[in-house]
């Protein structure tokens, strides 16, 4: 309840005694109604004084945030006006003895757990000292009832009010319980799954990044070793390059999905001329996929601008280019395009490669899925398709895909048209950072 302050705010001690603070200011304020109906004068005063300093404590704890002190001057507050009801509302004929009993639960209830020994010792020793006051001098407490049925009534009351107050009182304990025990299995289930993604993580760089590093040392070991022909040079000096370009690779989506996890990356949304910044993306790539006898073909169009991060853009259009040219063979081909749907742009990657075993395709963006080879063994330590989902979709973009396995894979993702509403600064958990003058 935003009344006595959300949990993400406010601990539950502090959530419980401010709950207390409006119970108190509610119940006194009744209870001063009924001694004036009983006429017993000097409980009315008594009853109004808590119900003000009820809802002071409350305003203190709740709008200023200063619980400790709070929560002092109740309970001092509290115990002297016990001992003047004592007085004047007949002792032990009357229900003050009960209304302390209330005082104890509400001590164990609110107070630092290091001062439980002192307020509740303090609670003791009160009604002992008054219990031994009233039996040496029992003419100094006032009667005032003025009758039984006068008795009869204010006990049942503060039964009454006692029983409502713990059960409010509990009541709140047992929400608060519940609500952070969820909050605590949450959390323990998202550690569960980012321990699995670590050890998954982990698992996968044992074997594939350490793979092509063996490949390139033992690369090297020939060249430095043997005499060889030119031509065997050459061949070796291709299979280096293409092991180095994808080690590269795979340390380039480690150290960003790295980042992302961490939370140090930031967005910035920019006019984005879509053709202009993906051609240094088919400069790399078109020398690539020729080494390998595909063809990479350009047709996006001119004049398209989307609102978009440009390295976490040219990341995931990369990486697209990427695996298709991973799991296309020889002789196939690559279009790269991107087509207007209303306020947004699509920017489609289309190959008629081997295409995604149908088995595979619900769990493509995470890491459940193991990292295969290409057509030419190339190897992938699989955090491109997650890197991409990720970059995507802190950009507000929408990422999918269409796959028939053994005719090919078309993957898109879908941004907003620019529109002239100004930079966005977008943080890597989605907080709206800064806002500028677009361009």
């Amino acid at each position: 309840m935003k009344i006595i302050g959300e949990p993400v705010d406010f601990s539950l001690e502090a959530r419980i005694f401010n709950a207390i603070c409006l119970i108190s200011a509610v119940c006194a304020f009744f209870t001063a109604f009924l001694d004036l109906i009983l006429g017993i004068q000097q409980l009315v005063v008594l009853m109004l004084v808590v119900f003000f300093i009820a809802l002071m404590c409350y305003y203190y704890s709740r709008v200023k945030g200063m619980l400790d002190a709070s929560i002092i001057v109740y309970m001092i507050v509290i115990n002297t006006l016990l001992i003047v009801n004592f007085k004047f509302n007949s002792g032990v004929n009357g229900p003050t003895l009960l209304i302390f009993v209330l005082s104890c639960f509400l001590t164990i209830s609110i107070v630092p757990r290091k001062q439980y020994w002192f307020w509740i010792a303090l609670n003791i020793a009160m009604v002992s000292i008054l219990l031994l006051f009233e039996y040496q001098y029992p003419k100094l407490i006032i009667n005032t009832y003025a009758d039984e049925k006068s008795r009869f009534i204010d006990f049942s009351f503060t039964y009454i009010f006692i029983v409502i107050f713990i059960f409010l009182v509990t009541t709140t304990v047992r929400k608060s319980y519940h609500a952070e025990k969820s909050q605590v299995e949450q959390k323990a289930a998202e550690l569960e799954i980012a321990n699995d993604t670590k050890d998954k993580l982990f698992s996968i760089l044992a074997h594939d990044l350490r793979s092509p590093l063996t490949s390139i040392q033992n690369y090297l070991e020939i060249l430095s070793d043997f005499k060889l022909e030119e031509s065997e040079k050459v061949s070796i000096k291709k299979d280096l390059l293409n092991s180095t370009q994808y080690t590269q690779q795979m340390l380039s989506n480690l150290l960003s999905w790295s980042k992302a996890q961490m939370k140090g990356v930031t967005v910035k949304l920019i006019k984005i001329d879509l053709k202009y910044v993906l051609k240094s993306i088919f400069d790399i790539h078109k020398g690539i996929a020729a080494e390998k006898g595909i063809q990479l073909t350009n047709q996006l169009n001119n004049g398209v601008y989307i609102t978009a991060d440009e390295d976490m853009l040219q990341l995931v259009v990369r990486n697209l280019v990427s695996n298709a040219i991973k799991f296309t063979a020889p002789g196939g081909e690559i279009v790269v395009s991107d087509e207007v749907m209303g306020d947004e742009c699509r920017i489609l990657v289309k190959d008629n490669g081997i295409g995604i075993p149908f088995e595979e395709q619900a769990n493509i963006f995470s890491l459940k899925v193991s990292s295969v080879y290409g057509t030419k063994n190339e190897k992938g330590v699989g955090l491109g398709l997650v890197l991409c989902k990720e970059f995507t979709e802190l950009q507000n973009g929408k990422i999918g895909f269409e796959s028939t396995p053994g005719i090919g894979s078309t993957f898109y993702v879908n941004f907003k048209l620019y529109r002239d509403v100004g930079d966005i600064n977008i943080s890597g958990n989605g907080a709206l950072v800064k806002k500028e003058t677009g361009s």
